[in-house]
């Protein structure tokens, strides 16, 4: 019975030591290859529903809108002064420099090579749909091996958002922004 019982310590031991083992192995992985980004919801645009308190809605006056929080963000509007005439929002988070860009009359510049997608970890594209299930435009999203993140939405209409190396944190308020798209209806002749 003297025999039996350090046998009995010695597995003992040895399970812990291979749980503890075990679990390092899978803190050195997690910490190594980090936290991967999860992809930005994906907008469906529909009808605009009324404002809600703190928001302002930005856009052409009927056609593609987007809301946004007053509290988070600062709002710059310019046309510009030459053909083709492109009317456009900086939308930058308070405290920050970093810029939602959001323009209406041309699409966005669409490089043969563009350089965040060649040093990005990770690259996606995917349509747009509204809420009927027509497509309407293309989604393409990516972060580099940081973590800094970028989106670039091209919408039909020659409308399109784009934001470039941001945290996550900037992201997440500049996806609130691009998924708020709506469609303000003309008023019935």
């Amino acid at each position: 019975m003297g025999q039996l019982l350090p046998a009995r310590r010695q597995k003992l031991w040895l399970v812990a030591a291979l749980g503890i083992l075990l679990f390092s192995a899978v803190c050195i992985l997690v910490f190594v290859h980090g936290k991967k980004p999860h992809a930005p919801a994906a907008p469906v645009v529909s009808t605009c529903k009324p404002l809600a308190p703190d928001m302002r809605r930005i856009g052409e006056r009927y056609g593609l809108q987007f809301d946004v929080p007053t509290r988070d963000f600062t709002v710059h509007e310019g046309t510009s002064d030459a053909a083709p005439i492109v009317h456009g929002f900086g939308i930058s988070a308070k405290n920050s420099k970093s810029l939602l860009e959001i323009s209406f009359g041309r699409p966005l510049d669409n490089m043969a090579v563009e350089p965040v997608r060649i040093f990005s970890s990770h690259v996606e594209k995917r349509s747009i749909f509204d809420d009927k299930g027509l497509a309407i435009g293309e989604d393409s999203w990516g972060y580099l091996s940081s973590g800094e993140r970028w989106r670039k939405v091209q919408f039909r209409g020659m409308v399109g958002a784009k934001y470039s190396l941001v945290n996550e944190s900037e992201a997440e308020l500049f996806d609130r922004v691009i998924n708020s798209a709506c469609v303000s209806a003309a008023p019935a002749p």
